[in-house]
């Protein structure tokens, strides 16, 4: 190479150096076309590609750097990075054996090989690798961080803090120890130290879009929804198109009725979901969108992101036939939840000569009758919250399990990634997520043909297992109902006409707010009754309803009590007026036991249309309507009409233990049929289809 040559290259990597990245890349181009085997110009050409996250036009130059000199260690590094950057896992390890066979002292090369090994999920590998490179430079901070990733992986909360620490000690104010501290801590639900970290990492000014969102995910489970949505705000000033944060401020506004700019931030969302970027927890959007395929959207991004089929790629395991077929429910709610008290009959009834039955415990367990019930239950209860999700997949394959049921979807705490690892040759989401999950692993969804028509399927990524009455579950040996708490006690006026709702806050759009006060407008002597968990929701539902003409002091709000004095107080209730797109699920149940009439706008999605099904499983199609104003009038003509409110309590008084709805057992029995016809199509090699059961 002439001297000018190399004075040309020189002042490219200077370019490089000082973030001028396209003239670096023009001087690397020009090099080559003037000296085209020169394997130092490809090599930094492709260093200047990975600096654009052009990881394509990297991979190439890195590939003719290394074919034009074989031998030096750091091309074939730098290849390896770019293979494992183009998600390459297994094919950039040979580059990383290579670099360290011409320089074994090479820790960079041990370091990034032991990345490829930990997302490849061979964590044991993986450390045996960072062990190595520590070694080699015991102030080499990212192997301390990166040992901390697979104990997170692992479970090993502990052993991460431990990890996370030394590499504090290298460098005090590193951002990335710092804010990995905090998450860690949270993982542990340790809020107050994840605070103190999250405070130290800001503090070193280089907060980024991910920071805000994990910030904003412990003030969520501090119940901080002000300061939650304020954090996921700022993520998405940062970038708008990642982390769901859009979507995520939404819901935390929606948590407390604080309904200011939510039409513009719902617009920005739905042009960013059909742009395809990350702006919408899709559970969280329920409660916001009626739309089938802008729901699917959401869901199918997001597992994308957060938990998509690891690069090692496990196939579905194939099981030999069992004489029982052998079933695992993952929950984090085996307690006194909703999710809880429905499944509760379910698992007591099934018929333990055809199945075995798992318990798959996520979550912090209470000592409540609910708890003994489910764990007396289960053939097999096992607590899952220190196993990894690839070792717990690991587990179940060694157990043969055959059907693995995911009660939680994307809610509460749930373990999304170990289907996504494959842990069962047939895998159902149930129950908790109430429409698709948009994943290929998950193979059926458990629904009706009420809350999905077959006109719906395409919206759908499973394949939908259609039970002939409603999907939802109910538990036939609720204690039944005593009023012991009187209208007083809850702040009910005497003589007034009591129209509830006790769903989450979350669910009350602006339109069923108001669609709620045109009843109360309509019905002198009449008050609208909710529960809440946020203290700032009252004051911002009792400001909308002023400025509804609505007199606050007509809303009357419940604090959250215990599921045994809730469902005492339901008694209260006249009437239970639904809420739109999210329906009342559990809550629509509780009344019905209750025997409070549950009156519903029948929408457009799973969600929406949920009470419907409970209705049609009660036999009350009566009161299902099926535009606003027919929900209005119809509302208006039942508090205004005390006989025709009697005789629908007559009705649904007797219907409650005579029709399907409650009656656990065939719901089982339909249930297992479904399981049964599901199990015996793998079992024939053959694909999952959907699957319609007959009464």
């Amino acid at each position: 190479m002439s001297d000018d040559l190399e004075q040309y290259l020189t002042k490219g990597v200077q370019c490089y150096e000082a973030g001028r990245l396209d003239d670096a890349e023009k001087i690397f181009k020009e090099v080559i076309a003037q000296l085209p085997h020169c394997a130092d110009a490809y090599n930094l050409l492709g260093i200047v590609y990975a600096g654009h996250k052009k990881f394509p036009e990297a991979l190439v130059n890195f590939k003719e750097a290394v074919r034009l000199n074989p031998d030096n260690a750091s091309y074939n590094s730098n290849l390896g990075n770019a293979l494992q950057d183009n998600g390459e896992l297994n094919e950039s390890m040979p580059y990383y054996f290579k670099a360290i066979e011409l320089n074994p002292d090479f820790t960079d090369a041990y370091y990034n090989l032991s990345n490829s090994l930990r997302k490849l999920q061979k964590y044991p590998e993986s450390m045996v690798y960072l062990n190595k490179a520590k070694s080699l430079n015991s102030q080499y901070q990212k192997c301390y961080i990166n040992a901390a990733l697979i104990h997170v992986e692992l479970k090993q909360f502990d052993q991460a803090i431990t990890e996370l620490m030394q590499a504090l000690a290298i460098e005090p104010n590193s951002f990335d120890a710092l804010s990995s501290l905090a998450v860690v801590f949270s993982l542990k639900r340790d809020y107050g130290r994840s605070m103190e970290y999250f405070k130290k990492a800001y503090e070193t000014g280089r907060a980024d879009e991910k920071f805000f969102v994990n910030y904003a995910a412990v003030c969520v489970e501090l119940n901080k929804p002000v300061e939650a949505c304020k954090a996921f705000l700022k993520s998405a000033e940062i970038d708008p198109s990642k982390n769901g944060a859009l979507g995520r401020a939404l819901h935390q506004k929606m948590l407390i009725a604080d309904w200011s700019g939510i039409k513009e931030l719902n617009d920005e969302i739905v042009k960013r979901l059909h742009l395809k970027q990350d702006v919408a927890d899709p559970f969280g959007y329920m409660g916001f969108s009626d739309s089938e395929s802008d729901l699917q959207q959401a869901a199918v991004i997001y597992l994308d992101k957060k938990f998509p089929i690891p690069p090692v790629g496990l196939p579905s395991p194939k099981h030999p036939r069992h004489k029982k077929i052998k079933i695992a429910y993952v929950s984090g709610e085996f307690r006194e939840h909703a999710n809880g008290s429905l499944m509760t009959g379910l698992i007591e009834c099934h018929d333990k000569e055809k199945f075995a039955v798992i318990g798959l415990d996520n979550g912090h367990g209470d000592d409540g009758n609910l708890r003994r019930r489910l764990t007396a239950s289960f053939d097999e209860f096992i607590d899952i919250r220190e196993i990894g999700d690839f070792d717990l997949a690991q587990q179940l394959r060694a157990k043969e399990v055959d059907i693995l049921f995911n009660l939680n979807g994307f809610f509460g705490a749930h373990r999304t990634a170990l289907f996504a690892n494959q842990a069962a040759p047939i895998q159902i989401n149930f129950l908790g997520c109430p429409g698709t999950m948009g994943v290929d692993y998950m193979d059926y969804l458990i629904a009706d043909n009420i809350v999905i028509p077959k006109t719906s399927y395409q919206h759908y990524s499973e394949k939908i297992i259609s039970l002939p009455h409603s999907y939802q579950i109910n538990d036939s040996k609720r204690p039944e109902l005593k009023r012991i708490i009187t209208r007083k006690e809850c702040g009910l006026p005497e003589g007034a006409f009591v129209f509830c709702c006790f769903n989450n806050i979350y669910k009350i759009t602006p339109e069923t707010f108001k669609r709620w006060m045109k009843i109360l407008q309509r019905v002198p002597n009449s008050v609208m009754w909710f529960y809440y968990n946020y203290p700032e929701a009252p004051e911002n539902l009792k400001r909308e309803a002023q400025a509804l003409g609505i007199d606050a002091s007509r809303l009357i709000f419940s604090p959250y009590l215990k599921m045994s004095e809730h469902m005492e107080r339901n008694v209260l209730a006249d009437l239970f007026l639904d809420s739109l797109p999210y329906n009342a699920h559990t809550t629509a149940s509780d009344a019905l036991w209750a025997n409070v009439p549950v009156l519903t706008l029948q929408g457009k999605s799973f969600a929406g249309r949920v009470a419907a099904s409970l209705l049609h499983a009660i036999e009350m199609p009566e009161l299902i309507t099926y535009t606003e104003q027919e929900f209005e009038d119809r509302a208006v003509d039942l508090a205004m009409h005390p006989e025709k409110l009697a005789e629908l309590k007559v009705k649904l008084s007797k219907n409650r233990l005579t029709t399907p709805l409650f009656d656990t057992k065939l719901y089982t029995k339909h249930f297992e049929t479904a399981l049964i016809e599901a199990y015996e199509r793998y079992q024939s090699d053959l694909p999952p289809a959907h699957i319609q059961v007959k009464p």
